[in-house]
């Protein structure tokens, strides 16, 4: 198999014109080998420059096995909202589509209409099995974890078999705005566990950070966040000081140049 990674330039090359346009090179392939993109589309350029790739393998006749996506753009927009704005989701599809992959993996889709709208895509490497995968390390690690789900979306996202607590929140149907959280154990105990929120996306932390103290409330031994698409800095920042851990993914892009607090982890979904 061929492998040409955009994020990393492996296989290919990207330069950028003066007046700002990327420009790909894909290096010598063997025409009768198929090939795998990896990608993450988290802009208009990355979009481009897939679009680019895909052009040079198909005019060779190539057969393109698999594309791999670590962040899909537009995810959130999953349905048409009013008749004024556009589908964004549906569109990005389409080009996808037409790249014409065998299998289409992506990286935590926001909803089930990822999957619906591209065609032999699959959802994978979500938050529920970074959290399956500790606690069957927890035992090593010497921990007594209970998940907690931001919201009901999130519920029917992840589909828990195990106990967990789920929270809510208020926003201001005009502006927007978080009003109020409130979170709800029911009958689990939380008391001196190792609470892990899920969630598929941290963009400004909002959401985590007014939660942190309600969860607090339930006295538990350590709070921890686990987020698959963390796109803003300053939304990590916040989310930092809030949890006695975060960890997050590098789907949406690369950390390592960037000043991360000491309790932040980033799992690597492109190598």
């Amino acid at each position: 198999m061929q492998v040409i990674n955009i994020t990393n330039q492996t296989g290919c090359k990207i330069t950028t014109f003066p007046d700002g346009e990327k420009h790909v090179t894909v290096d010598e392939l063997n025409r009768r080998i198929p090939v795998s993109i990896f990608c993450r589309i988290a802009c208009a350029d990355d979009l481009f420059c897939l679009m680019q790739v895909a052009d040079v393998v198909k005019r060779q006749e190539m057969i393109i096995d698999n594309l791999f996506i670590g962040y899909l753009m537009t995810m959130r927009c999953d349905r048409l909202f009013d008749i004024n704005r556009p589908f964004s989701l549906k569109l990005v599809a389409n080009i996808i589509n037409d790249i014409g992959a065998k299998r289409v993996n992506i990286v935590e889709p926001h909803s089930m209409a990822s999957m619906l709208l591209i065609k032999d895509s699959v959802g994978i490497l979500s938050t529920a099995e970074f959290f399956i995968r500790e606690i069957r390390n927890s035992k090593e690690r010497n921990l007594d974890v209970v998940p907690v789900l931001p919201d009901s979306g999130a519920v029917s996202r992840y589909r828990l078999m195990m106990p967990y607590v789920v929270c809510n929140k208020e926003r201001d149907p005009e502006t927007g705005k978080l009003l109020s959280f409130s979170v709800n154990a029911g009958d689990v105990d939380c008391k001196n566990k190792d609470l892990v929120l899920l969630d598929d996306l941290c963009d400004g932390g909002g959401t985590f950070v007014g939660l942190a103290p309600k969860l607090r409330e339930l006295a538990p031994k350590s709070l921890s966040l686990l987020v698959t698409h963390a796109i803003q800095l300053e939304g990590i920042k916040k989310v930092a000081e809030a949890y006695d851990n975060v960890f997050i993914t590098n789907s949406y892009k690369e950390w390592e140049d960037e000043p991360l607090p000491e309790n932040v982890t980033v799992f690597k979904v492109f190598k």
